[in-house]
């Protein structure tokens, strides 16, 4: 049992987590100051920023968002929050930001359509083929939509941006693109461009592009979608070993923003040259399947790119829209520190400067 303070006047839930009028006692609530005896925290209603709630003693309910944040009430609930969103101090940051009216093309293949949990604009999408479903059939898309804007409402907590916009982009059904394939690129890019609602345009995707011509429209959308105020933020792409510089786009072109992951001895590499951007943590992070509603471990530049797409719409909204890429560019490298790893340094986004960032 840990003792806890109350903040804010707060009525006192029965039966379940939850916020809905008749689930009360009554005229029972707590004052602000009023301590309260915490048995456990678990995941529950969605209310404002936060799903955790604590279950008192007496088998009752309260908010999280409205008692005092013990270091002991943080060990309760933190497990419900994946290691890297507590790294990234997001849970304390949604209380600023929860990225709502920030638009995110994700150019990937596909989506779970069957999720409830990832709601996106279904009037309004991209289709490398009008005769192909938006429906995921490898899991990539899936699983990075989910790390982007998951809505949390269903008791698995994996999206930073849980109030944004997605807009789906399916360029592809499987894991790779040929030399002609790869305009595909360009054409969900510039389909981003054309919305105006889409602010962010994630690619957790990249490849040599070895057709010039390929390459060259390509970066031209990538330009173009930068002269329009829209953020690229494309994963770096994974090495096979440390310390490979090898370039993969559109990551690489100059416009884009690169991503990496932050290494892991013989578990997992960036290609680490000029364009790498910043890092998060990249392997095994849990996000949602294409087939069912479970969740599954994916490991990779892909994961972490998706991460920080999610935390650029966080920014965005605390911008209040007012920004250009080279701002939010500098932003992330502003918010990072660099830190020893494997013998070299690596800039890493930092969760403190993040919340300090978000804070009034």
């Amino acid at each position: 049992m840990i003792k806890a303070r109350v903040l804010v006047p707060l009525n006192i839930r029965t039966g379940k987590p939850e916020i809905l009028p008749d689930n009360n006692t009554g005229d029972k609530f707590y004052n602000a100051g009023d301590v309260v005896e915490i048995n456990k925290a678990l995941v529950g209603e969605k209310y404002k920023h936060s799903s955790i709630w604590y279950q008192l003693t007496d088998g009752a309910f309260v908010w999280s968002g409205a008692i005092s944040k013990l270091d002991e009430l943080r060990s309760l609930f933190e497990k419900y929050y994946p290691p890297w969103m507590v790294d990234l101090k997001i849970p304390d940051i949604w209380e600023f930001s929860e990225g709502r009216g920030v638009g995110i093309g994700i150019i990937d293949t596909g989506i779970n359509l069957n999720n409830k949990d990832l709601e996106f604009n279904k009037a309004e999408f991209y289709l490398y083929d009008p005769t192909k479903s938006l429906q995921d059939f490898l899991g990539h898309g899936t699983h990075c939509a989910g790390l982007i804007g998951a809505r949390n409402k269903h008791g698995k907590i994996i999206g930073v941006a849980p109030e944004s916009d997605l807009y789906i982009c399916k360029f592809s059904e499987s894991g790779s693109l040929s030399d002609t394939e790869a305009i595909r690129y360009a054409d969900a890019i510039n389909w981003c461009i054309n919305n105006n609602n889409i602010h962010i345009i994630s690619i957790s995707w990249g490849g040599r592009l070895r057709d010039d011509e390929v390459k060259m429209k390509v970066e031209d959308a990538v330009n173009k979608a930068t002269a329009n105020n829209k953020i690229v933020l494309c994963s770096i792409g994974d090495a096979s070993q440390d310390n490979d510089n090898s370039k993969r786009f559109p990551a690489c072109f100059d416009n884009a923003i690169g991503i990496g992951s932050i290494p892991v001895e013989e578990k997992l590499y960036s290609f680490l040259n000029e364009h790498l951007i910043t890092t998060v943590d990249g392997l095994e992070i849990n996000s949602y399947r294409h087939d069912n509603d479970d969740l599954i471990s994916m490991s990779g530049t892909s994961q972490s790119n998706a991460i920080v797409a999610g935390i650029a719409a966080l920014i965005i909204k605390r911008l209040g829209f007012v920004y250009t890429s080279a701002q939010i560019k500098k932003l992330l490298i502003d918010l990072s520190v660099k830190r020893q790893i494997l013998g070299k340094q690596f800039t890493c986004l930092d969760g403190q400067k993040l919340l300090n960032f978000f804070k009034p």
